[in-house]
């Protein structure tokens, strides 16, 4: 299998590599900016991720995780880097991350990812990161009005041009990136730099100051320096914990890109989260070996590698060639201006505060809860705000199940299930979802019909509800019908819903949704799916009308799904 993975790399070397060398070009200011906010230096950085880039592509011949994913420093992690420097000292870091390494190793051995993703909802790994992007949008705020000679005036002539000079370069960046991020998405990138490298012969600028670190090998060993004994013991105890919380968001953060990232893939190949765990381990504990920093596949970097048209991990490679060109030619890092790389870094933070949004369709619980982390991360750091609002979360769940009266028996052997449940879907936040009044009714539809459970389903429509399904000749036009209608559904084998796209309307106490939804289930041992539009219309907590149909241009399996705007299915049809 290694040699026929190598022999298809290379039957798509001229894509591979020119896709590589894009998103080469796009990692140097991104690298530049995380390795700023995690105050480590610079060259580090790259270090760390021509090493992780090589590794990736050697983990992709052995075992392939996702197939065009770009690893790199994260920028999810960039303010807990920094507090592990702050905390335990520059010259303790390599330690630390070799933890971080280890745990990452016993997770992938065992196959533990998905528990760690039961026991933190995707929910508050979105609040995380808005948290975590506010930090690093505020850290490089100041680098849009920085000037080069401060005068006792704060907003003179020189601060000025530059405020002017960033307004403009901003604006410029967010027009490019909306219109060409499906395109070209590295090019609002190359833009802004070179712009801003121009601009340097021309008016004065403040520019990046690059330090100067050789590349060198040693063994990633604590510093105790002059503690004691129980000092020493309580310091790695710290380590410990630390590396664990680090590992942790490090695993998270790869899952979910592996959602999106198969997502981008051309040839819409399975991805292998466990081996993606395999690459970034490995890149980890070696990096330790020269003080580099913790990887992952990073969205940015993965979504400029797939547009640009790679098919394999090779472009990899002509990422990692790409920086080391950077490495042996550093001027050029020299004479990038701030301004440029605070652009950059600003609206990457903006990027990560806006994904909140995607939280509005789990529910006000779920939304409520991702702003409190958010906040709480960004006030305590990420440590602490996420221990805090999982502690939260606890409470609210006990003291919600309690009041439906189940014991604390009870409550304890419905968490052990939910961690034995091989679906994501904590059956805690399911029991939540199928009770409470705030949560959208299409989302309790969405779990009971997951739970097979026809009473909760029957619970959602009124009696006089009309059911137009997409497999069935009949409207079904009271409950007694409908509900005779979902006997016959799941009296299929493992079926299953899963939720593509979503517009909701909101006309006085009327609520619409439609969109798309994946329904599924095994059919003579193989899997069998559709796609589907649908439109709901709820009214006071209840479904009063309930259509779907499949899809005009012809029947899509969900595996297959592309979008609307998937050129092999038209948006139009006569």
């Amino acid at each position: 299998m290694i040699k026929q993975r190598f022999i298809d790399s290379m039957q798509h070397l001229h894509r591979d590599a020119l896709a590589g060398s894009v998103a080469g070009i796009m990692a140097v200011p991104l690298t530049v900016g995380i390795c700023l906010m995690s105050d480590y230096p610079v060259m580090t950085g790259l270090y760390t991720v021509i090493f992780a880039t090589i590794i990736s592509y050697l983990a992709y011949l052995v075992r392939p995780g996702n197939y065009v994913g770009t690893p790199g420093v994260a920028a999810g992690l960039a303010p807990a880097l920094a507090l592990g420097v702050s905390v335990f000292g520059m010259e303790n870091m390599p330690f630390v991350i070799f933890l971080t390494a280890i745990f990452q190793m016993i997770v992938w051995r065992y196959k533990l990812e998905k528990y760690i993703l039961k026991l933190v909802p995707h929910y508050l790994v979105e609040g995380l990161l808005a948290g975590v992007g506010l930090k690093i949008a505020l850290k490089f705020l100041p680098f849009l009005y920085d000037i080069q000679h401060e005068t006792d005036e704060w907003l003179n002539l020189e601060r000025e041009l530059i405020l002017i000079l960033s307004a403009v370069s901003f604006v410029m960046f967010v027009l490019l990136y909306k219109y060409y991020q499906k395109k070209m998405p590295a090019l609002p990138y190359i833009v802004i730099m070179t712009t801003g490298f121009g601009l340097t012969f021309f008016m004065p600028l403040p520019l990046l100051t690059i330090e100067d670190v050789p590349f060198k090998l040693v063994l990633p060993l604590p510093h105790f320096g002059s503690l004691s004994g129980s000092e020493a013991v309580w310091l790695i105890a710290k380590m410990v914990g630390y590396a664990m919380m680090l590992g942790t968001i490090d695993v998270i953060e790869q899952v979910m890109s592996n959602v999106a990232i198969v997502k981008l893939d051309p040839l819409k190949r399975k991805c292998d989260s466990n081996n993606s765990l395999l690459a970034i381990w490995v890149a980890n504990m070696g990096a330790t070996f020269f003080g580099g920093m913790t990887n992952l596949d990073g969205l940015a970097k993965s979504t400029t590698n797939a547009v640009a048209g790679a098919i394999t991990k090779t472009s990899n490679l002509f990422t990692a060639l790409v920086l080391i060109l950077v490495v042996f030619f550093p001027e050029i890092l020299a004479y990038t201006p701030e301004y440029a790389l605070g652009i950059i870094m600003v609206y990457s933070g903006w990027k990560m505060i806006a994904n909140i949004a995607h939280v509005r369709a789990e529910g006000r619980y779920a939304l409520i809860l991702a702003g409190v982390c958010g906040f709480l991360v960004f006030e305590f750091g990420i440590f602490e705000g996420l221990l805090l609002v999982l502690f939260g979360h606890a409470i609210i769940q006990y003291i919600f199940m309690r009041r439906l009266g189940k014991s604390t028996k009870q409550v304890w052997a419905t968490f052990r299930i939910a961690i034995r449940e091989k679906k994501l879907a904590q059956l805690m936040d399911l029991e939540d979802v199928l009770t409470e009044d705030q949560i959208p009714v299409l989302t309790k539809w969405l779990a009971a019909m997951n739970k097979h459970d026809i009473k909760l389903i029957k619970e959602l429509y009124t009696k006089g509800a009309v059911f137009t399904p997409a497999f069935s000749s009949n409207i079904h036009y009271n409950i007694d019908e409908i509900e005779d209608y979902y006997k016959y559904l799941f009296s299929h084998e493992g079926v299953y819903l899963k939720k593509l796209d979503l517009h909701m309307q909101k006309h006085g106490a009327i609520r619409i949704n439609s969109g798309h939804y994946g329904i599924g289930w095994i059919h003579e041992g193989k899997d069998e799916s559709h796609v589907l539009r649908f439109c709901m219309v709820v009214e006071k907590n209840k479904i009063v009308t309930h259509h779907t149909s499949t899809l005009p241009t012809g029947d899509v399996p969900l595996n297959k799904w592309l979008g609307a705007r998937d050129p092999k299915h038209p948006e139009f049809i006569i």
